[in-house]
């Protein structure tokens, strides 16, 4: 055990947040969390062991009361403003933090990630500049379709498809609108599935903890993937393709310790193009899987960092080769339209499941509101293979029911189980 050490984490509803806080006390830790939220409002308050009322925005404050109270480590979940906000109190406090402003600038600029990833050679979509105010050759440079982006924004906000020119100078303009920069990111549209990996970092070295495949329910937004699962048949084309330059690529963004991972889509034309960066855990709760299937442990390593351990590269993973022999699974339940909530069913029932470690991720209630396409619940699990994990996914599509306000089951649910069988 540790020698009793106060930790502040901030933000009490970031996915992951909980586990964190399960790691520090199992060390015994002493446990405080912070935001504006009531125990009622965020029940992931009362896992600590202590709460305070003060917002994440209020650093002078939070950094005299962590003066006051020698707060020895800090940390949060995935949220990408608290990562901000503890890199500014450990570095204002002279304590341990895995990211710096400099490698972070990554994850939040598009534009600079993507001219990383260029000087890297991990291949990235083709683009095109467009000005705010477009000259006739910039247009005429264009090859439709296209994809538009702002460069700080995630979750596809201020993105549009475009077809032509006219609907190009529309979706730039929304872009900005979105961005607090005037710069935007014209791209080639790519088609294809999407893919994900991550990795471990300690004294600027890397190791692939996991790659794997994403899936969403056909004729929804891609970007309501259902399932990611660890069972891919693409992971060799991958190793050849991306692997490689994107470690190089961490290399040169700074990145030296924590955890990292990136999007990839495998475009129709058969090769992968990297698409966006996190220097962070995932929202999809993959880092649960990883410690059954991978046998890595993000939330010791991230609580490891935060309490001033110094990992060495022999502390790393050995980097991935092969598919894991266990199938570890995230199924996201979505909404499919916006409502209030009357009635959630079969949670309990699934959690029961037996033989299976199944996980549920979600503050949802009876009485929240919730719009079109948002996360309900994530549901972590691993199998034997993927004919099982096929199977629970259907005995969670006809357990859950989740119902609006005029009793409609608003859940989006993954049926496309022969591609998720072949690991496409």
């Amino acid at each position: 055990m540790e020698s009793m050490k106060k930790l502040l984490m901030l933000g009490s509803t970031g996915r992951g947040t909980k586990e964190l806080l399960s790691e520090a006390k199992r060390r015994g830790i002493y446990t405080i969390i912070t935001d504006n939220l009531s125990i009622e409002q965020s029940p992931t308050k009362k896992y600590a062991d202590e709460s305070w009322m003060i917002s994440t925005s209020e650093i002078d404050l939070l950094e005299k009361k962590c003066r006051s109270c020698n707060i020895e480590a800090i940390m949060n979940g995935i949220s990408t403003y608290n990562i901000s906000v503890a890199m500014e109190l450990c570095k204002r406090l002279g304590l341990p933090c895995y990211a710096t402003p400099e490698a972070w600038n990554y994850t939040i600029d598009k534009r600079a990630f993507k001219d990383l990833c260029i000087s890297c050679n991990v291949p990235v979509a083709q683009d095109y500049y467009v000005s705010k105010n477009p000259t006739e050759k910039e247009l005429q440079s264009v090859q439709y379709p296209v994809v538009v982006k702002a460069i700080d924004q995630s979750a596809n906000r201020g993105m549009s498809y475009c077809n032509n020119k006219d609907e190009l100078i529309t979706a730039c303009k929304y872009a900005r609108s979105m961005s607090s920069s005037d710069t935007v990111i014209v791209e080639r549209k790519l088609v294809g599935r999407e893919y994900t990996a991550w990795y471990a970092l300690a004294g600027g070295k890397v190791s692939l903890i996991n790659f794997a495949s994403m899936y969403n329910q056909p004729g929804y937004p891609s970007n309501c993937y259902s399932v990611t699962t660890t069972h891919t048949n693409k992971l060799a084309r991958y190793l050849k393709e991306v692997d490689p330059f994107f470690k190089k690529a961490l290399k040169k963004a700074g990145c030296e310790e924590g955890i990292a991972w990136i999007e990839m889509m495998l475009d129709q034309d058969g090769h992968f193009y990297v698409l966006e960066t996190g220097y962070r855990m995932s929202g999809d709760m993959m880092a649960r899987v990883h410690k059954t299937v991978s046998n890595f442990d993000t939330y010791s390593w991230l609580v490891d960092v935060a309490s001033g351990k110094k990992h060495i590269e022999s502390d790393l993973p050995q980097t991935q080769e092969e598919e894991p022999q266990r199938c570890g699974c995230s199924y996201i339940l979505w909404s499919e339209n916006e409502g209030e909530i009357s009635r959630i069913d079969g949670l309990d029932e699934i959690g029961n499941i037996s033989g299976i470690n199944i996980n549920i991720d979600g503050n949802l209630k009876v009485g929240s509101k919730v719009n079109k396409h948002q996360y309900l619940f994530v549901i972590t699990f691993d199998t034997k293979d993927s004919d099982e994990m096929c199977n629970i996914i259907k005995n969670i599509n006809e357990t859950v029911k989740i119902y609006d306000q005029n009793n409609n089951d608003i859940v989006i649910r993954y049926t496309d189980f022969s591609s998720l069988n072949a690991g496409e």
